[in-house]
């Protein structure tokens, strides 16, 4: 079936599937009912390894925009790199590891789901802030946004409110708010973490004069915010157990999801076989127990993707059970916690599972521009080591 004929309710299911928020479904069915193009983007910051939560779970989600019918770009923030200090702020280091290295991995990840690179728009923040029309709607944007909400919104670079930033940092929640104007995406695309920028993008859309969203009738809309479910990482919890409730959401989803920064805690979009066992026999994956643990955490966002009905095999010795193929959550879900299945037996169905899907990415690492962006990054990361 081709995308762009689907209908408007299989349109809606595809680009909400397998997501934590939409902000809000009823503008999103007002705005394929107008028949306006629908136009996303996601924005990354270049810094370390590419893993499943980029690779994978983002990476996923733009195979369900295509096959929605959605125009889909995907933003590498050099600019946003270098203000939040990554990479050493060394801007050759940023632009040679987005295009040789982010640009390659994000491709992997695309591969895996059988997406051509082809098929979505890579932007280089550096080549679209050659337009002046990103600074007038980053003046444009700041006018109708306080210090006061600009540094309650500092969370999205990964930084807590209060702690000490520079001027530089300041600009960077509207900065990434102006980003969406210039690029004219009336579907954004992130992590929860970024909610208070999407937040503020949808209070001042109204409001813009110079480049303003419109839909095929002419009328200014905000855009619509898609939140990524976000990965646990692999590593136990510094504090165990864990209340939610005492946290927002963007600073759960900072303190808790997978990080490249704790190597143990994250699969790489090309770990080999053997890394990808490794990290997943080490795993934590309390028995009996499925809240805050990664592995169902994985097996519910990965594997099943967000939907009652999938299939992961188990094997193991009759002894323990014999093989079994879960095709229901709830059912693998409820013999976790009942003690049917093992912990054991369920991170090698994982680490299985996780093999022969990775396997189109570790093919595109092998050789080439890859493989040599690869290298170069890990230069840099082992020297910072």
């Amino acid at each position: 079936m081709i995308a762009s004929k689907r209908g408007v309710k299989e349109k809606i299911r595809l680009i909400t599937r397998n997501t934590e928020e939409v902000l809000t479904l009823d503008d999103l069915h007002r705005l394929i009912t107008s028949g306006t193009k629908l136009r996303h983007y996601i924005g990354f910051e270049i810094s370390g390894k590419v893993h499943l939560g980029q690779g994978l779970l983002c990476m996923g989600k733009i195979a369900d925009f295509l096959e929605a019918g959605v125009e889909c770009h995907i933003f590498l923030a050099d600019w946003h790199t270098y203000i939040n200090e990554k990479l050493g702020a060394d801007w050759d280091k940023i632009k040679k590891v987005a295009l040789g290295y982010f640009k390659e991995a994000l491709i992997a990840g695309l591969k895996c789901f059988g997406v051509k690179s082809g098929n979505v728009h890579f932007i280089l923040a550096s080549d679209l802030y050659k337009d002046p029309i990103q600074w007038q709607n980053l003046m444009e944007v700041s006018r109708h946004t306080t210090l006061s909400r600009v540094k309650r919104s500092i969370t999205i670079t990964g930084r807590r409110e209060g702690e000490h930033l520079s001027f530089a940092q300041l600009i960077y929640p509207p900065l990434q708010v102006a980003d969406i104007f210039t690029l004219q995406a009336n579907i954004v695309q992130a992590g929860i973490d970024q909610r208070k920028a999407h937040v503020i993008a949808r209070q001042v859309a109204k409001k813009l004069k110079i480049t303003p969203l419109r839909n095929k009738n002419g009328e200014k809309i905000a855009p619509i915010a898609i939140h990524n479910n976000f990965l646990l990482g692999l590593s136990k919890p510094a504090v165990w157990p864990i209340e939610q409730e005492e946290m927002d959401k963007d600073l759960f989803a900072t303190a808790f999801k997978m990080s490249k920064s704790k190597p143990d805690s994250a699969i790489f979009i090309h770990d080999s076989p053997e890394e990808i066992r490794h990290k997943i026999q080490k795993a934590f994956c309390p028995p009996d127990n499925v809240d805050y643990n990664p592995i169902i955490n994985w097996v519910k966002y990965l594997i099943f993707w967000g939907e009652e009905e999938g299939e992961l095999k188990v094997v193991r010795p009759a002894k323990f059970g014999g093989t079994k193929v879960y095709q229901s959550i709830n059912k693998l879900i409820q013999d976790y916690q009942e003690g049917q299945l093992h912990p054991l037996d369920l991170k090698n169905a994982v680490a299985d599972w996780l093999i022969a899907k990775l396997e189109p990415a570790r093919k595109h690492f092998q050789s080439g521009r890859a493989q040599e962006g690869l290298r170069f990054l890990e230069s840099i990361l082992n020297h910072s080591d």
